[in-house]
């Protein structure tokens, strides 16, 4: 079935932030023909049998991108592997790009779609915030999912412009050749995804969609000398203005 909206959604070993982020979506109005794709890039873990648990109600499909990490040694990389996968495999007309540390906080989906269905061309982004140390998080587990609004005075913005919660047209996702996967390293891959997208005359549209990016250990910035995060710097400031990427390869191969 041809579906108007897909919702792609990364996860590396977070299945205890998935569960809150499907939880949700779940809860929330959404007036369009809906798939919901959840890419496990990790290990076999509960992510499956949580994502089960909302295969009817969110119309969703479960992925396993791992396959590297089977010989028991983990290997992280960047997420847009993964959401490239998660794009081949889906068939909205427009894609919401998320991961799984996202909490909606109202309607999130049906305010992020109305501006792509007249312009191809838009962004849609949230306002964010972030649980940076994990009290909101903690507040949710106490509260069975519920939460008090004014809690959200505590929190700094998140940074919407890089893609956290974001929706992006599949015609444009496709024009600038998906996420680089040429990007092995540390950093730098959102960063050259959205400004690829604006070279190719995107632009941001600011909705009123709500959410907030739940505590996870993040990455400390890099001691001097970190080869993984140089070597993204590197490709990142050499392709600059390059908008399109991946050409004369099958990107977003499982």
């Amino acid at each position: 079935m041809i579906c108007q909206v897909s919702i792609i959604i990364t996860t590396f070993q977070r299945p205890h932030l998935l569960k809150w982020g499907l939880f949700s979506i779940a809860r929330q109005n959404i007036p369009f023909n809906l798939e919901t794709i959840v890419i496990n890039d990790a290990m076999q873990d509960e992510t499956e049998n949580i994502c089960r648990e909302y295969q009817d109600k969110l119309n969703l499909k479960y992925i396993f991108s791992g396959q590297r990490n089977l010989v028991g040694n983990l290997k992280w990389r960047v997420p847009g592997f993964a959401i490239n996968i998660a794009v081949k495999q889906s068939s909205g007309k427009i894609l919401i790009i998320s991961c799984a540390e996202m909490f909606h906080l109202n309607n999130a989906v049906e305010k992020l779609i109305p501006p792509l269905l007249d312009n191809s061309k838009l962004i849609g982004i949230p306002k964010g915030w972030d649980d940076m140390d994990g009290s909101f998080l903690n507040h949710i587990n106490n509260n069975n999912g519920n939460f008090d609004i004014n809690f959200l005075n505590n929190y700094p913005e998140l940074n919407v412009r890089l893609p956290f919660l974001m929706s992006i047209s599949r015609e444009q996702y496709f024009a600038i050749g998906g996420y680089d996967e040429d990007f092995t390293g540390i950093a730098y891959d959102d960063n050259d995804f959205v400004e690829r997208l604006q070279l190719n005359g995107c632009s941001y549209q600011q909705t009123d969609a709500k959410t907030i990016h739940l505590f996870h250990p993040r990455h400390a910035t890099p001691k001097v000398g970190n080869e993984a995060w140089l070597f993204n710097q590197n490709l990142y400031l050499t392709r600059k203005g390059k908008k399109v990427r991946n050409e004369n390869i099958e990107w977003g191969k499982l």
